[in-house]
């Protein structure tokens, strides 16, 4: 993104105003009201009960048919979450790489196509939404909030020359991405804004009295003060890992992992404490689910994963093994030997 068009995002998000222009004619959409915000509910409600009564089918309902139609298939579901843990493991290998340039950037070549690929099932899933009860609410929210928040002359449009749609549409194009939105927050002109605002007794949107924040504010504030605390953590990545959305996704996803592991630990810590399994080797925790357990069995470290895989392997092949048939027991009980003979041999 250019400095101007940097310029222009923040100028028009901290107006509040979306501006809408087409030959002669000049629109403005201003932020909805909070009083316009729950009318918008209420309309939502009200389409939602209708469509509900007239029989159109809900998300969920729409979903069947699709697999009923052969238009949504079980594995499609089992791609999207296939996908999702790919992408996640490329942004942490992508970070991992950071100090590999070449690498780095021939991951990358992978992540965008993990992303279009995840993008284009997730169309496909979405493809009937509109004709959903959700998406028929939805749509007639959106409807009646640009009704009542477009004005021309400072007056309340009335959609004679331009469609109601056509601004619909506009207002849509104008609500800025995830990518777009860190890109602002982290970059001048709003990066000064952001800093001084406090001391400065900056004023940093210039809504209309009673105004909602409006979707593009509401994301570069998040942004910002996502920015501000990684800054402030002790393990603060480098500028260039900052400035670059994949890299920065692969150290939030390690920071969030590590901080799981230790909320784990501490839980596992705290419901074994008794003084019969403190110094046990193993510990067997009992989970409820299948994500407990996949919880439980990312704590053990790679030397545990590796016996547990062992284990697994002389189960499947022989059926049933004593405790003692282990690799790992009898290399346990070699070491205890050997530890015993030596400790003959110095006494002797």
């Amino acid at each position: 993104m250019k400095q101007h068009e940097r310029e222009f995002f923040i100028a028009m998000i901290r107006s509040g105003k979306v501006p809408v222009k087409k030959n002669n004619i000049s629109l403005t959409i201003l932020p909805l009201t909070t009083d316009q915000s729950l009318e918008a509910c209420y309309i939502y409600n009200e389409a939602y009960n209708q469509a509900y009564i007239d029989g159109m089918m809900s998300e969920e309902e729409m979903l069947d048919w699709m697999r009923e139609n052969g238009l949504w298939l079980y594995d499609d579901d089992a791609k999207i979450e296939g996908l999702k843990k790919d992408l996640e493991k490329l942004k942490i290998e992508i970070y991992n790489a950071r100090n590999s340039p070449k690498l780095r950037e021939q991951i990358r070549i992978y992540l965008r196509r993990c992303e279009e690929s995840l993008g284009s099932i997730l169309h496909k899933k979405n493809s009937y939404y509109q004709n959903t009860i959700e998406g028929y609410a939805s749509n007639e929210k959106v409807l009646w909030s640009i009704k009542n928040s477009t004005f021309s002359n400072n007056k309340s449009y009335k959609f004679n020359e331009l469609s109601l749609q056509y601004v619909v549409d506009e207002w849509q194009s104008s609500l800025l991405t995830d990518k777009q939105s860190r890109e602002l927050a982290r970059n001048e002109p709003w990066k000064s804004l952001w800093v001084t605002r406090e001391n400065a007794r900056i004023n940093l949107f210039n809504n209309p009295k009673n105004s909602e924040l409006t979707f593009n504010q509401k994301n570069i504030i998040i942004w910002s003060q996502m920015y501000d605390n990684i800054q402030e953590s002790i393990e603060c990545p480098a500028k260039d890992v900052i400035e670059d959305d994949d890299m920065l996704d692969g150290w939030f996803i390690i920071q969030a992992k590590k901080r799981e592991q230790e909320k784990l630990a501490q839980e596992t810590e705290s419901a074994t404490k008794n003084d019969k399994i403190k110094n046990a080797s193993e510990v067997f925790v009992v989970t409820g689910d299948k994500q407990g357990a996949e919880r439980i069995d990312s704590m053990n470290n790679s030397h545990a994963m590796s016996i547990k895989k062992q284990r697994e392997a002389m189960i499947k092949q022989k059926g049933s093994v004593n405790q003692h048939d282990f690799i790992d027991e009898r290399l346990k009980l070699q070491m205890q030997q050997t530890n015993q003979m030596r400790g003959k041999l110095k006494g002797g």
